[in-house]
């Protein structure tokens, strides 16, 4: 979590982020070409922005842009880790549990 904020200050300048109640988890197996055949654990937060800070990253850097969910939906095979756009559709639908959540 000290990290996920220390790079949201860096990179974004959001200084007080507020992170939603859900999280994803990613393990690589053994087996699996992750990382150098190492296992590794992966984890993906949700953080709550306003609009004003919004705009403000998309001025920031112009790669950057708010998508909606129909956006994530119809782009998800360009966003990774897999399974990012089932926990944050879901944590925006209102459907997914506080806690986390396996990404697989």
């Amino acid at each position: 979590m000290e990290s996920a904020v220390r790079f949201l200050d860096e990179q974004f300048g959001l200084t007080h982020p507020r992170f939603g109640s859900v999280y994803g988890l990613r393990q690589s197996r053994v087996g699996d070409n992750w990382e150098f055949d190492r296992r590794t654990a992966a984890r993906v937060f949700i953080v709550r922005i306003t609009d004003a800070e919004g705009a403000a990253i998309e001025q920031r850097s112009p790669t950057h842009a708010r998508w909606g969910v129909a956006d994530l939906r119809r782009r998800r095979r360009e966003i990774h880790p897999e399974g990012v756009v089932l926990l944050t559709t879901g944590y925006v639908e209102g459907w997914i549990p506080d806690g986390p959540i396996s990404l697989y």
